[in-house]
């Protein structure tokens, strides 16, 4: 017999590709279910609702993404290189996302709250890595806010952007004037 945390597991793997798939909005807790090969009376035995479902995903995608981002960066220098491949892999995963699957922005939406984390935990790697990287700080904001206004331009780029291809290229143009203040 399957323990919980199994199950747990099929079920977020399963809900992960229909969130992505559809989108919040039009997933159902049926939808769900059968991705995870489960009845309904079963997902809610270990989920009360569709939102708690949604946050674990968003939560484990966002683990996984940066997980791979201090990873990389981790063989970069300088800086301000450090700082292009983590926004250029954090900021142009929701445009591809969003390009194969329309119905994935909701993935990127600040109205829930395991969104909103996503950001926050992007914007502490950006700080780890300018304390890593960066002494003395240069600027006369702060390094959170260095780190808050990086990390929501690339949020207004999206709308600019015309696809992927010109997203990375915004990114990089973002950055490219974000990371010149931090050479030495």
């Amino acid at each position: 017999m399957r323990n919980r945390i199994d199950k747990t597991d099929d079920i977020l793997r399963g809900a992960e590709d229909v969130f992505v798939r559809y989108g919040f909005a039009r997933t159902t807790m049926s939808d769900i279910a059968t991705a995870a090969g489960i009845s309904r009376p079963a997902l809610y035995l270990l989920f009360p609702d569709k939102e708690a479902i949604f946050g674990r995903v968003i939560e484990q995608m966002d683990e996984r993404s940066l997980a791979r981002i201090r990873a990389a960066v981790a063989e970069i220098e300088p800086i301000d290189q450090k700082l292009l491949h983590a926004c250029l892999v954090w900021g142009a995963h929701g445009v591809e996302l969003a390009e194969a699957f329309p119905d994935a922005a909701d993935l990127f939406d600040l109205r829930f709250p395991a969104v909103r984390q996503v950001y926050s935990r992007f914007q502490l790697l950006i700080v780890d890595l300018i304390n890593e990287n960066v002494d003395p700080w240069p600027l006369p904001i702060s390094r959170e806010d260095y780190a808050l206004t990086l990390t929501y331009g690339m949020r207004g780029l999206r709308y600019a952007a015309e696809d992927v291809k010109d997203m990375r290229r915004l990114i990089e143009a973002h950055v490219t004037i974000y990371g010149m203040p931090l050479r030495k």
